[in-house]
């Protein structure tokens, strides 16, 4: 197995010694998000990670002084990633460049992948035990939550629905993502999930469709109601 982690370069880092230091970063980041998805946060040990990232652990502690830090920092890189899938999707949607169905059919295989699942179940569990890291990823998990609702309410825009209706319609969704991807990882079925998104994407387009002429429809009627009162005065 090649115990060296992918990673990207960090965009910000400017001069060659931010550079390597943001590269090393991020291989170590690489490495203990894939030590968290195979055994767990607590067996993601600071000696483990940095074997797994091919580096001594004293130039693992150069970057990190502690491996709570860097489970911390792997948490956050994690999920702005998956933000950033979201606002791209979200984008595609608002700009008539993508429909529901592949809003939904990519959110599961993008954000809800297999290991994206265990890792947060894990870095969620592990925090109830472990006070600093819990603390980090319920702060992490709630900005994320409501980012989705935000770029909902970007995406479905159009629809003329109120915001807090999109946020109950994109809850909708990512709860039954993240209910789909926990049940196909105890018993895959490919044709179980493709036929739940498919229904999943039916109900969200019934959603947006009705609940948007409901107020047009109320408005008609107060209108008729108003023009009644007038021709009988």
């Amino acid at each position: 197995m090649n115990n060296t982690a992918t990673f990207k370069e960090d965009p910000e880092a400017t001069d060659g010694r931010e550079v390597k230091g943001a590269m090393m970063r991020a291989r170590l980041r690489a490495a203990t998000e894939q030590l968290i998805a195979e055994v767990g946060v607590e067996a993601a040990s600071a000696a483990a990670i940095a074997l797994r990232c091919g580096v001594s652990r004293g130039a693992m502690l150069h970057h990190y002084p502690t491996r709570d830090a860097l489970i911390v920092d792997t948490a956050a890189h994690f999920w702005q990633r998956a933000r950033d899938i979201v606002a791209g999707l979200a984008d595609d949607v608002s700009h008539g460049r993508t429909d529901v169905a592949a809003f939904v059919g990519r959110l599961y295989d993008e954000v809800f992948r297999a290991n994206a699942l265990v890792t947060m179940l894990d870095l969620m569990v592990s925090g109830r035990s472990e006070t600093r890291i819990g603390e980090a990823v319920n702060r992490i998990l709630t900005d994320l939550f409501a980012s989705y609702e935000d770029l909902g309410i970007q995406a479905f825009q159009s629809s003329g629905l109120p915001p807090e209706r999109i946020r109950v319609i994109i809850t909708l969704i990512v709860s039954t993502l993240r209910g789909l991807r926990i049940q196909d990882n105890i018993k895959p079925d490919e044709a179980r999930v493709r036929d739940v998104l498919a229904s999943l994407t039916t109900a969200i387009e019934a959603l947006l469709q009705t609940e948007a002429r409901v107020p047009a429809r109320r408005a008609g009627k107060t209108t008729a109601v108003k023009a009644t009162r007038s021709r009988k005065k």
